[in-house]
């Protein structure tokens, strides 16, 4: 029987981070942080054109047409994935449960304008935290969360 081969794997980013000379955590976050601020105004200058069209949308939206309820979806939740990352996390959290009202009509068959205009109200709201007491701002959430939910 012939002795098994036997190879050395090296773990190319643990001796990486191991090598002297590399940045410190606090370098490599401002770094991070760095890159974050280059994008933070094109990020936030789409997410305030995810808004308007999502408000375009629903002043047209008559009832539960399936195009424009998938493009609204499309928006809310690309809002939902870039949010949080430039401290708006409130208003991720108020377009995911737009997203969340949407599937549940898509999968009811049920729709109702009053609960697609109180998320883009809430949306607009969010939009701009600062303008509004935290309390108020919870209690926006809750009734967008409580409003998704009792669609079934």
């Amino acid at each position: 029987m012939k002795p098994p081969n036997i190879f050395k794997y090296e773990n190319r980013l643990a001796k990486t981070v191991v090598k002297k000379g590399g940045l410190s955590a606090g370098e490599a976050i401002a770094a991070a942080d760095e890159r974050v601020e280059q994008v933070r105004q094109p990020t936030l200058d789409d997410i305030d054109r995810a808004l308007g069209e999502l408000a375009a949308l629903g002043s047209e939206l008559k009832g539960p047409d399936a195009v424009t309820l998938e493009t609204m979806y499309r928006d809310a939740n690309r809002i939902v994935a870039v949010a949080g990352v430039f401290g708006l996390g409130e208003l991720g959290d108020a377009a995911y449960s737009l997203c969340e009202l949407i599937s549940r009509f898509q999968a009811g068959g049920r729709f109702s304008r009053p609960m697609v205009d109180v998320h883009l109200d809430g949306l607009k709201l969010l939009r701009q935290p600062q303008d509004h007491a935290e309390d108020r701002r919870a209690e926006v959430l809750r009734g967008l969360r409580q409003v998704a939910a009792s669609v079934a």
